[in-house]
């Protein structure tokens, strides 16, 4: 800024005093006198500009504000054509004030990146015209990147480490320590030097060399693998089948792209790999086997090749991985009664590890367990029977009344003690063991174990824990070297003597719709009928139950959910202890009553009735239902009785006419 001043001729002065005013205004140019000038400023400073942003994080998710604050007054000189945007599309722009404009900028969508934003020199200016000399950048980092629901069906790091069965010379298939990071296990795949073109292995995690079922549908289609290659540009198959019927299956291929390093391979089930069947959304998929290089033979290769693969997931929705209760005769009770179409398996341990499942030496048409104690064998030799991962078997549901199970065993010998061991599968300090004894040689009878007169020293049942993993010992407390000689025994029939008639395990909760390998029916009643299993509205995602009460629908509209015939689900393990179920609900408004009524599916004159009150509108929120305080005018809770169906009941009490039509949403049925 330049200040100029105007100033008064020097040679003008005052003369004598006795000059009159007169003469020195005349000698000074004139009569009329003036006040002294004031200095003129000249504005030549340019604006300048800060850009800031509204994002609080390091990361913006959405659509990014930027702000432009000016050092003065840009008047309306500074437009949106004057900023440039890398990384995203301009938005709305606001001019706020002089000093300050506002641009909204939307980032690319589904990436990451970086949005710029560029002010060039000369694009604004002052109300002085002075333009901005400098120019001026700022950057805001994105991700938009749209989150994708996947459930990884096996990451090799289980605790219970899935089983490869290798075949056509991949036979050498293992979990091993991931070879770029040790803390990480993989499964590593040998296709030999002499391998077929088809050589390969079968991942499972179940019986009968099955996954759990894959929940494909119209739009979820996708598989993906991280692999591990020596080579790049080779093809790998993934095939897919119903572990019960090998003619049901759907194959696709991905290409590798990286040499000696990991990367994810999608495998789209919508474009089945040429001359293989169509995918089937009527089909069970179950059962996965993964071919590296597809379609050459180790001979054709010239060597033997190692690959590595890991974190096989299913895109598309989230559920539970957890292998199904095989299926037979004894499901009606729960347990093990070794005709099961999938054998269970037997550990033995201490001496009896010659344990299998053969033919009933007394009964060619059943199967039993044979099991035989070695003549060195530990006092404590013993065997494990189970059906599912790490060693457990479905929850057995003991309450107060229901402490005992059943097993029919062989013994050669009268007298001996059978002790019967269950415990938590995942917690083996928590167990409770029981004796009884036979009283037949060379024959079969049923012995009872009552849990609830335990073994001396052992543990009380606590009827908290969950009980899910079963041993045998027969003969226990003596030793093979104090019998004197190696002895068979044989098994059959494990039962919980109080368990329901249905074709699903004991514990079939939590009732939750994004369950893959279980299947519920909705059943409407009342004006309630239009019941089904959506999406869930609020997330997008994941599968929930969709209630619509009609305008003309009863006071008593509801809807039951079932899994088994008769409109059942697995029995309740209701107990001295256990009295409350949650669910999370979605009702368009608050104060709505809820109830919630189970009974026996064999005997509905026996059912406990309860009710709970939504606080929240149109939001899920989980409500509680105790059983111990039955609904007003209903029966109260009897531990003696079996509960294996629920029906949910919205705005129970208002007629549709009353009340209005209402759509409701409910998940996640469960006992806390």
């Amino acid at each position: 800024m330049t200040t100029t001043y105007t100033s008064t001729p020097r040679h003008c002065t005052l003369s004598a005093l006795s000059l009159s005013i007169a003469v020195l205004l005349s000698a000074c140019g004139g009569g009329d006198a003036t006040a002294p000038d004031t200095p003129v400023v000249t504005d030549t400073t340019p604006p300048t500009v800060v850009v800031t942003n509204n994002v609080s994080g390091t990361t913006a998710s959405g659509n990014v504000t930027f702000t432009f604050t000016f050092s003065e007054d840009v008047g309306t000189s500074f437009t949106t054509d004057d900023i440039v945007i890398t990384g995203g599309t301009k938005g709305t722009f606001t001019r706020v004030s002089g000093t300050q404009a506002t641009l909204v900028v939307t980032p690319t969508a589904n990436t990451t990146g970086s949005i710029g934003v560029s002010l060039g020199a000369g694009v604004f200016a002052d109300t002085a015209n002075n333009a901005n000399t400098t120019a001026t950048t700022a950057s805001q980092a994105y991700n938009t990147v749209t989150a994708v629901a996947s459930t990884t069906l096996v990451s090799f790091s289980e605790a219970t480490a899935p089983v490869l069965t290798g075949f056509g010379g991949a036979e050498d298939a293992s979990v091993v320590a991931d070879p770029t990071d040790a803390t990480n296990k993989v499964a590593k795949i040998v296709k030999s030097a002499t391998a077929e073109s088809w050589a390969g292995a079968t991942v499972s995690i179940c019986p009968s060399l099955a996954l759990v079922k894959l929940p494909f549908s119209a739009t979820d289609t996708k598989v993906t693998a991280r692999v591990w290659s020596p080579d790049a540009n080779i093809p790998v198959r993934l095939k897919l089948e119903d572990a019960a019927d090998g003619t049901k299956s759907v194959e696709t291929e991905a290409t590798v792209t990286t040499a000696a390093g990991w990367q994810t391979l999608t495998f789209n089930f919508a474009n089945p790999a040429t001359g293989t069947a169509a995918l089937s959304l009527a089909n069970t998929y179950n059962k996965a086997s993964v071919f590296f290089n597809f379609g050459k033979t180790g001979a054709q290769v010239g060597s033997a090749k190692t690959y590595y693969l890991d974190d096989l997931t299913f895109v598309g929705s989230t559920f539970a991985v957890t292998c199904p209760a095989p299926t037979g005769k004894a499901q009606k009770d729960g347990l093990v009664n070794f005709d099961e179409t999938a054998a269970p398996t037997l550990t033995g341990f201490g001496g009896a590890e010659d344990a299998s499942v053969v033919i009933d030496p007394t009964n060619p048409a059943n199967k039993v367990a044979k099991i035989v104690k070695s003549a060195t064998a530990e006092l404590w030799a013993g065997t494990t029977v189970s059906h599912l991962a790490n060693q457990a078997i479905a929850p057995i549901a003991f309450s107060a009344s229901n402490t005992t199970i059943t097993a029919r065993v062989w013994s050669p010998d009268a007298g001996i003690a059978v002790r019967l061991k269950v415990e938590n599968a995942s917690d083996t300090t928590k167990s409770v063991e029981t004796e009884a004894t036979t009283t037949v040689a060379g024959g079969w009878q049923t012995l009872t174990f009552n849990f609830a007169n335990q073994a001396t020293g052992t543990a009380a049942l606590n009827l908290a824990t969950t009980y899910n993993k079963a041993s045998i010992f027969f003969n226990f407390g003596k030793t093979g070297a104090q019998v004197g000689s190696a002895k068979t025994y044989y098994l059959d029939d494990l039962q919980y003597t109080a368990g329901a008639a249905t074709t699903t395990p004991v514990s079939s909760l939590p009732v939750t719709f994004d369950a893959s390998a279980v299947t519920y029916t909705l059943t409407g009643f009342g004006g309630a009928e239009d019941s089904s299993v959506v999406t869930d509205p609020v997330t997008g995602s994941g599968k929930v139950a969709k209630v619509v009460k009609s305008a003309t629908a009863e006071l008593w509209a509801g809807t039951t959910v079932s899994t088994g015939a008769n409109f059942s689900i697995g029995a309740l393990p209701f107990s001295a202890t256990a009295k409350t179920m949650t669910l999370r609900v979605w009702t368009p408004a608050a104060g709505i009553p809820v109830r919630l009524k189970v009974e026996d599916a064999a005997d509905p004159t026996r059912s406990v009735e309860t009710e709970a009150t939504t606080t929240v509108a149109g939001g899920w929120e989980t409500l509680s239902f105790n059983f111990a305080s039955p609904a007003s005018g209903t029966a109260a809770l009897n531990l003696t009785y079996t509960y294996n169906k629920a029906s949910v009941f919205f705005n129970f009490g208002k007629t549709g006419a009353a009340g209005g039509a209402g759509t409701y949403y409910f998940d996640t049925l469960s006992m806390p």
